[in-house]
């Protein structure tokens, strides 16, 4: 009999056959979001996407459990049931299990249907207990508060595998990825599309045309100056941008990296250069986007002669044969709708 494997709410658990598999959906005992493991495979897929699972999983939707229909206090669960499964099918693109643990672990439904109705697309909450706001984006970084279960954040920023988030008391840290769901999951497809850039800017912003070379007459050989666009194919302005310097030998060692911030905004489906000014009160060099400087530049025109196009990075090793740049931290910039929610 060909052996199937089920995760579900963090408990494995061994099936006959396709067989026993559309019973269990059909019972909403294996929902669509629930990961499945064909035999013979080491490779795990949702149910949703079993071909043959699709009819009895939709069959299955808005099932109650014996316990909520018996009680009668858990009335309208049928509804979010429905909505929960649209969640979890979709959670592909964001991170699958995670979703699927993260949004099980909110309480009950009344209070999964209550965060629905105060919480904008935008905004995420916490769901496992005892996260911490950290100093930076390391797991072992100090703690500067710690939030409790379900409490509602503001994005602020994504670098790597953590978010920057603020509670409401304004405190400021950040914290992994799978502590929190993002709102957004929650609405359809379109949704989902149009507030995916907010959560994960850095799959909506290029480095494109990069090129790099060292200053033959500096007296500092270690100043390498890059040059580069970046290309935001998302509909919303991106800003906060900090950047990473890389370079290698010839044997692709990475010899150092340079982390530096650039002012500015990277206008939404457009793309800018990246260059630098001289701040005429402090006389310090600036690192701007080529399209904010404009916008800067018009309102005083002299500041068109302190500006240069490209990046000074210092590195401290000179003997490099490979160099790379590449965005390690955005901030997308929330679009102001009056009445639409989530934004």
């Amino acid at each position: 009999m060909a052996r199937w494997l089920v995760t579900r709410n963090d408990t494995q658990f061994a099936v006959g056959g396709l067989g026993e598999l559309r019973e269990l959906a059909k019972a909403g005992r294996l929902a669509a979001g629930d990961m499945v493991q064909p035999p013979g495979t080491t490779g795990w897929m949702y149910a949703s996407e079993i071909p043959e699972l699709r009819d009895s999983l939709q069959a299955g939707v808005g099932v109650v459990d014996e316990d909520a229909s018996a009680g009668g206090g858990r009335g309208g669960s049928s509804a979010l049931n429905v909505v929960i499964g649209l969640v979890l099918i979709a959670a592909t693109a964001w991170g699958g299990m995670q979703i699927y643990k993260n949004f099980s672990s909110i309480p009950d439904p009344e209070n999964k249907a209550d965060l629905q109705a105060r919480l904008r697309y935008s905004e995420m909450v916490v769901t496992v207990p005892g996260a911490k706001l950290r100093a930076e984006p390391k797991a072992d970084a100090p703690s500067v508060a710690e939030v409790p279960k379900d409490s509602i954040l503001d994005l602020l920023a994504k670098r790597g595998e953590f978010y920057k988030a603020r509670d409401k008391q304004g405190k400021e840290g950040w914290l992994e990825l799978q502590a929190v769901l993002p709102m957004y999951m929650l609405g359809g497809g379109e949704v989902r599309k149009e507030m995916d850039p907010l959560y994960n800017p850095d799959r909506y912003l290029d480095v494109a045309n990069a090129s790099w070379m060292q200053l033959p007459e500096s007296k500092d050989k270690k100043v390498t100056v890059f040059s580069f666009l970046l290309e935001n194919e998302s509909r919303y302005d991106m800003t906060d941008l900090v950047m990473v310097a890389r370079i290698k030998d010839s044997k692709g060692h990475e010899l150092d990296q340079v982390e530096f911030r650039v002012e500015g905004v990277v206008p939404a489906s457009a793309d800018t250069m990246v260059g630098m000014m001289v701040d005429p009160a402090t006389k310090e060099k600036r690192l701007i986007t080529q399209v904010s400087f404009a916008e800067m530049a018009a309102a005083d025109p002299k500041l068109r002669l302190e500006y240069d196009e490209g990046v000074e990075v210092r590195m401290e090793r000179e003997d490099f044969n490979e160099a790379s740049i590449d965005v390690v931290e955005v901030r997308a910039i929330p679009i102001d709708a009056p009445g639409k929610k989530g934004d």
